[in-house]
């Protein structure tokens, strides 16, 4: 019994062909960033040569053991790689041709002969075991996944070539990664369509190119696909309501049980995950020139200033922490208890522009304003906002000498901020770290916090992985343990030091982008690797003042840098003025009448397919091949059949079929019997072309001629009487 295949059988020029197309189109993306157009112009070539030469050499050598046909392949393989270390390290070669020219002559050797000795090997196993085909899908796949897999991450400028070609030209080239992702799976699909049911390949062709055009319409009315960053400390997920601005913090406190995206505190995990930490979340703009004294930009979301006994949870009071928005404002919104402009602060204006959903605004430093703005482009950016903080100007060594806290707290606000754990560990550890201080400045808060800072960078170390998440309390389990942890460790156990010392402080989170990132950019983008908890403390006539942790060991691997051209091209998304309706009405809520505009466009897709499918079956005989007319001929006199209605009933002979429309068609009765000669190799029965043609012609005219006007017009509207044909 003859096995079903996965693939087209060799002896199909046409798959073969196609095949091979396939294949050196996959070879061609996988060289593409990696060689030279010499280089990819031998991969090209390799593919071809590998895949028709491995059905070449199946169909000709049926008994061909695989284990020879891989040996050869390592053999070639080998001497062809030797050639092309040959031709750059011989200097006779090389002054021969020219140092250039050399090199390029090797690439496009060492590229041929590693595609078409892997690919050839793939085939011709492909071609002895029909399931390893999917291997060949596979390369493919692969091929086409690596180039435009940074994409998926939010790199939308990558791949470079199409993202800088489509942006300069106002196009979003999402538009052609899905193209380009459809034809890559018309490409797959053409490798798992068997011969046997090689008819049926225009509607598997077809499905799939709906399918194409279904995603295309959701695009278009629900918007393009975001990145989701993970592990990023709750920043991001649905927004609060932005109703009032005016709510108190314990009325804000008790809106956010409900909600699942709202965390009242900061998780402490065992593994804290860093998939798709490279996503891009948020970008900013700075409107002034900017450096901060710390070398790093923090943006805060919010805080966690309330010892409830276990951990620091946000405040449900409404005198605290009130320099913290917690929903988006739908006006411009004024903030309580800025500290004011002076040589330790000036102003600066920010425009950011969210990439995904953040659960409320963050802003940088001390926010004196938040205002929403109209959405440049919101087929990037989820919203925009600006912001006017008072930014620190003042050097952390001019700020020695000032006094904790507020003078105009009161005692229960004093007490807010300086709650700690019942854990006497935590005074004795600090008045240690404190003793190598200069006595001077033993009773400095800054001092002592930038001392304890020291302390903790020093003998630290930094794990996204942990063991304390199960401690009662893990700021403890972390600090008097084996001082291994993240970010939400290092905090929390630098907040309680610093208010063991009678130091006003809490735990900020939001994102920390270090200054070096930003470049000579006025745009800083925000990935959600830079999701980030840093402790603060209160010095009077400054306000609150970061005094963050840099572990100086660490057991993870260091992120990379953010590129500087897709932050480069995301400010300048976010700096455009012009407000395109079109945009607008692309990104409204999906309604009925899009629904049913994109189901007509589709059934309009649809029709003008099957017509084509039908002008072409009808006309094929008139400029197709000769040596096929009988199979052609024949079936465009079936489908006039199909449109009159007739139809061959299953398992029914076509002879049996003619001799029951011969009433209607008496000419389909000769067609018929040419065509089973010809398929039956009979030489009597064939005839030529030009009297295929006639006899294919009359029946088409018999068959009108016994039809009514109205069963004629319906026969031509029938888009698709074909797919019945047997």
């Amino acid at each position: 019994m003859r096995a079903a295949t996965l693939i087209p059988a060799a002896n199909s020029p046409w798959a073969s062909a196609s095949r091979a197309c396939v294949l050196a189109i996959a070879a061609l993306l996988l060289a593409w960033p990696l060689t030279f157009p010499s280089g990819l112009l031998g991969a090209a070539l390799g593919g071809l040569a590998g895949a028709l030469g491995a059905d070449l050499l199946a169909r000709r050598q049926p008994h061909l053991r695989l284990m020879s046909v891989l040996l050869l392949c390592l053999l070639v393989l080998g001497c062809g790689l030797g050639l092309a270390w040959l031709l750059i390290s011989s200097r006779w070669l090389a002054s021969l041709l020219g140092p250039l020219p050399a090199l390029q002559l090797s690439q496009a050797m060492q590229w041929f002969f590693v595609i078409a000795s892997g690919l050839f090997a793939l085939r011709f196993s492909a071609q002895r075991w029909p399931l390893l085909a999917v291997l060949e899908v596979a390369f493919v796949a692969a091929s086409v996944v690596t180039r435009f897999a940074a994409h998926r991450d939010g790199m939308v400028h990558r791949p470079l070539r199409i993202g800088d070609w489509a942006w300069s030209r106002g196009i979003d080239p999402v538009v052609i990664f899905l193209v380009l992702g459809g034809l890559g799976s018309l490409l797959l699909a053409a490798m798992l369509v068997s011969e046997e049911r090689r008819r049926r390949l225009p509607l598997h062709f077809l499905a799939l190119l709906l399918v194409a055009l279904l995603l295309l319409v959701f695009v278009r009315t629900g918007g393009l696909p975001k990145p989701q960053p993970a592990g990023d400390l709750g920043l991001t997920g649905e927004p609060q309501d932005a109703s009032g601005e005016g709510e108190t913090a314990q009325a804000r406190g008790q809106s956010q049980k409900g909600d699942s995206h709202q965390m009242d505190d900061l998780p402490f995990k065992d593994d804290y995950g860093s998939r798709g930490s490279q996503a891009p979340v948020a970008v900013v703009l700075l409107h002034d020139d900017y450096s901060p004294p710390s070398g790093v930009y923090y943006f805060r979301q919010t805080v966690f200033s309330q010892y409830n006994g276990q951990r620091l949870v946000q405040a449900t009071r409404d005198d605290v922490d009130r320099d913290i928005v917690r929903s988006f404002p739908s006006r411009p919104t004024a903030v309580a208890l800025v500290p004011p402009v002076s040589k330790i602060r000036k102003t600066l204006r920010t425009s950011t522009g969210l990439l995904v959903d953040h659960v409320r605004p963050f802003a940088l430093d001390s926010p004196a304003r938040f205002a929403p703005t109209r959405n440049p482009n919101p087929q990037r950016f989820q919203r925009a906002f600006e912001v006017l903080s008072h930014v620190q100007i003042l050097p952390y060594d001019e700020m020695i000498g000032r006094r904790p806290g507020n003078s105009k707290w009161t005692d229960a606000q004093w007490r807010h901020y300086s709650e700690a754990p019942q854990n006497d560990r935590y005074l004795q550890l600090a008045e240690g770290i404190l003793e190598r201080l200069l006595p001077e400045y033993r009773s400095d808060p800054l001092a002592q916090a930038l001392a304890i800072k020291d302390y903790l960078d020093v003998n630290g170390v930094y794990s996204r992985k942990s063991t304390h998440a199960g401690a009662g309390d893990p700021a403890a389990s972390f600090l008097f343990g084996d001082l291994t942890g993240y970010c939400v460790h290092f905090a929390h156990a630098a907040t309680y030091l610093f208010r063991s010392r009678g130091i006003p402080a809490r735990v900020a989170a939001g994102y920390a982008v270090a200054e070096t990132s930003r470049g000579q950019s006025s745009s800083i983008l925000i990935r959600g690797a830079d999701a980030h908890a840093w402790p603060e403390i209160y010095l009077e006539d400054i306000g609150w003042v970061v005094v963050d942790l840099s572990p100086q060991q660490s057991l993870d691997d260091p992120w990379d840098e953010a590129d500087p051209e897709l932050q480069r091209m995301l400010g300048d998304m976010l700096r455009q003025e012009s407000w395109q309706e079109e945009e607008t009405s692309a990104n409204a809520p999906l309604t009925w009448k899009k629904v049913l505009a994109s189901l007509a466009l589709l059934l309009c897709f649809v029709l003008a397919v099957a017509y084509i499918i039908k002008l072409y079956r009808r006309l094929v005989p008139f400029f197709g091949p000769p040596k096929k007319l009988p199979r052609t001929a024949f079936r465009a006199a079936l489908d006039g059949l199909a449109d009159a209605g007739w139809r061959r009933r299953y398992g029914e002979s076509r002879e049996d079929f003619a001799a029951r429309v011969s009433p209607l068609a008496p000419t389909f009765g000769e067609l018929t019997r040419a065509h089973v000669a010809h398929s039956l190799g009979s030489v009597d029965g064939r005839r030529p072309a030009p009297e295929m043609l006639r006899l294919s012609h009359q029946t088409t005219q018999e068959i009108g001629q016994t039809l009514p006007p109205w069963r004629r017009l319906l026969a031509v509207l029938h888009p698709w009487a074909w797919l019945r044909v047997r």
